[in-house]
């Protein structure tokens, strides 16, 4: 069965004003990160599924994904922690895995 996709004409997924507003951040010192972040944790969501684009209907689970991967990106700033204990949240995984293409 293929999916249909749909091109977002109207600018990408997430904004930077989204992912600010999703961070809780209201200066403008660390926009470049920020779209760095936002632009990484898009792709991240895209790759896990295998996809170029967002399926039609699709865009409030990539949405919510890439802000959960945001968030991560955005509050783990190192590969490793000292001291540290984190478990995996799989809720960006089970919003996106209806639209996960699985090659055998």
């Amino acid at each position: 069965m293929a999916l249909d996709v749909v091109v977002l004409t109207t600018g990408p997924l997430l904004s930077l004003q989204d992912a600010k507003d999703h961070l809780r951040i209201d200066g403008n010192d660390e926009d470049e990160l920020i779209q760095l972040y936002t632009d990484a944790a898009v792709q991240a969501c895209l790759t896990y599924c295998d996809l170029r684009l967002v399926p039609v209907g699709a865009e409030p689970s990539f949405k919510a994904a890439a802000l959960l991967n945001l968030g991560d990106l955005y509050g783990s700033r190192e590969a490793v922690v000292a001291g540290q204990s984190y478990g995996v949240n799989p809720t960006g995984e089970n919003l996106l895995r209806p639209f996960r293409t699985i090659r055998i």
